[in-house]
């Protein structure tokens, strides 16, 4: 099969401009009364698209030569993917991307406190899988967290750190959530050294900085199981304070009403979501002076094979039936912001090359 549009885009990612930092982004891993659902905000300071894009099982994929890694991943996809791919600012990188067949999916989010780490990272000889690739490879290789682990830990491939994102330096970190509720953060640390966080309650939520552990030592001093608590949270945009809201309203939440329907049950996970992560335009993080809108977010379900990208620019939406991408043989992309906003109540796919002409 013909390598498709995402190897082909990434031809780009190591000439793009250069970003701007923010801590943007988060991602929600809840177990409910109709299986693991997973929520995901995509927040920049400029706006972001969002395209979906079909990579059918068989695919074959390469990742580009890197100077800082001796071996560059070549794969054949073994499970029907879909990415969701952005290309207003990040060049086709695939910054979500979900196993139709198994129930797994895996997301890249900005870790700025990463940045001075990557140059330190050292190649060890296995593949090197670029960032702008690594949800599509994992998801297209793996059947669930396990076996992502195993890898990682036996040295099967290695992350491309050090190799650039968007046409410069730049820290991320990536989560892996499957439909058995596991979960693994994977993150880059003090010299060079790359950490896997596996099934700890509080990685149900992943944003940005700071690392990991800072976070928990912040958490930490909140009395989580205490409604008072919600009174003492800041209204701060950054990423520490909406990590510390998303947790709190999750601890206090019931989703496990078996006699909730998925509607209502997408609807309460939307609301806490929402009322704990969100950022409106034009809101300043005091700290930086920064502002990191809200400009997408999506919600699936793995059981349901339910997913729903909103487009918070105008706060119209669309839907995509799971189940009726896993048996198409070819690529297909959409334009997700785009038939949002045309009206469509469900995805309208088409070529990979037509919907991407104008990107």
């Amino acid at each position: 099969m013909k390598k498709t549009l995402l190897t082909l885009a990434l031809s780009t990612v190591l000439s793009g401009a250069v970003m701007a930092t923010a801590n943007a982004c988060t991602t929600w891993v809840t177990d409910t009364s109709h299986g693991v659902t997973v929520t995901r905000s995509v927040d920049w300071g400029t706006p972001l698209g969002g395209i979906a894009h079909l990579v059918p099982k068989g695919s074959q994929l390469t990742s580009p030569e890197f100077t800082q890694y001796a071996q560059s991943a070549k794969w054949t996809s073994r499970y029907q993917v879909m990415n969701i791919e952005e290309y207003e600012s990040f060049h086709g990188a695939a910054v979500s991307a979900i196993n139709l067949d198994t129930g797994m999916s895996a997301n890249g989010q900005y870790m700025e406190d990463s940045q001075p780490f990557l140059k330190q990272h050292q190649d060890s000889g296995a593949p090197a899988v670029a960032l702008a690739q690594l949800t599509s490879y994992i998801t297209g290789n793996y059947a669930n967290v396990a076996e992502v682990k195993q890898a990682l830990e036996q040295g099967e491939f290695q992350i491309a750190w050090a190799g650039g994102l968007a046409g410069g330096e730049h820290g991320v970190h990536f989560s892996v959530q499957d439909k058995d509720n596991n979960t693994l953060l994977i993150q880059l640390d003090e010299g060079g050294e790359q950490k896997l966080y596996h099934n700890q309650d509080d990685l149900r939520s992943m944003v940005n900085a700071p690392l990991q552990q800072y976070h928990r030592e912040y958490v930490a001093g909140l009395e989580m199981d205490k409604p008072e608590t919600l009174t003492k949270m800041s209204a701060h945009i950054s990423s520490k304070e909406r990590n510390a809201r998303l947790l709190f309203l999750s601890n206090n939440a019931k989703l496990d009403n078996s006699e909730a329907s998925w509607a209502q049950t997408e609807g309460k996970v939307l609301g806490l979501f929402d009322r704990a992560v969100l950022v409106p335009q034009d809101i300043i993080d005091p700290d930086n002076g920064d502002t990191y809108a809200t400009w997408v977010s999506y919600v699936y379900n793995f059981e349901q094979a339910s997913f729903k990208f909103r487009n918070h620019d105008t706060y119209n939406d669309v839907r995509i039936d799971l189940n009726e991408l896993k048996d198409a043989q070819q690529p297909l992309c959409a334009d997700l912001v785009e038939q949002s906003n045309a009206g469509y109540q469900y995805a309208q796919w088409s070529s990979c090359e037509l919907e991407l002409a104008t990107h």
